[in-house]
């Protein structure tokens, strides 16, 4: 698809999800995303918590976590990685005893494991903030080395991290995927490596046509098919139920036209 369909496309969606936000609930977070700048210089406790928080989100709702954070922060010794490098199994099992904590067992255990390899990248480089900035302008490299060195980051955890950190990237979610592909701009829902890939390049192709950042992008997709998290007042794309009288992208949708055939 060429460079005006991409920008009309994007143009479209922002428009129709500006008429339906909450409040200004989604130009807010647009901002906030626009805002947002990566900081070699942040402690690591900064880069453990986003971490973390990273993998607790992973399969929840963020409104589950919502009142939960204080008590995460708490049982992690406020993300001191060299205090949680020191965790036992026993400690292990004081928070799955926790009921204030997403009491799953894999995720605590690799947040634990991780807090040991962040430390040592951190002794390595000085800091893992400084790790980050010499790798940060080859993001599939880095996505790559960090899907290697680290427990529960996957093809698709891996980016949603990054994005956390301030990296400018975007997470092919189930919603941004599910977009992209009924508009014809990748050929498969599937969350393979190379369809991650083609997502992030079409990405890139967006943010070329219209100048904004991956991560706004990747917030625009990610609310149009799923409403995000009380931006919008409805999902326009989601899975069972779109919304396909009042999306204004229908000559483009590859799964209206099917639908219609049909």
């Amino acid at each position: 698809m060429d460079e005006e369909n991409l920008k009309k496309i994007f143009g479209l969606m922002f428009e129709k999800l500006e008429s339906i936000s909450i409040g200004n609930n989604f130009i807010e977070e647009i901002n906030r995303r626009r805002k947002v700048t990566f900081d070699k210089n942040k402690p690591d406790s900064f880069f453990y918590e986003k971490l973390v928080g990273t993998i607790h989100v992973s399969g929840y709702k963020v409104s589950i976590l919502r009142n939960r954070w204080d008590d995460i922060k708490e049982a992690f010794s406020n993300y001191d990685i060299c205090e949680v490098s020191q965790y036992t199994n026993k400690d292990l099992e004081k928070m799955m005893n926790n009921p204030k904590l997403i009491r799953n067992k894999r995720k605590l255990r690799a947040c634990i494991e991780n807090a040991k390899i962040m430390s040592e990248i951190s002794k390595r480089y000085g800091s893992f903030g400084e790790y980050l900035n010499r790798n940060k302008n080859d993001l599939k490299k880095l996505k790559e080395d960090l899907i290697n060195r680290f427990l529960y980051l996957g093809n698709v955890l891996v980016l949603e991290y990054l994005k956390e950190v301030g990296i400018d990237a975007i997470k092919p979610d189930v919603h941004v995927v599910r977009v992209m592909h009924r508009l014809g701009l990748i050929d498969s829902e599937r969350l393979t490596t190379e369809n991650v890939n083609k997502v992030v390049e079409m990405a890139n192709k967006i943010s070329q046509a219209t100048g904004e950042k991956l991560s706004v992008i990747d917030g625009v997709f990610w609310i149009y098919g799923g409403s995000g998290d009380n931006h919008v007042q409805k999902a326009m794309c989601s899975k069972s139920k779109p919304l396909c009288n009042e999306c204004p992208l229908t000559e483009y949708c590859i799964f209206y036209l099917k639908r219609n055939r049909e």
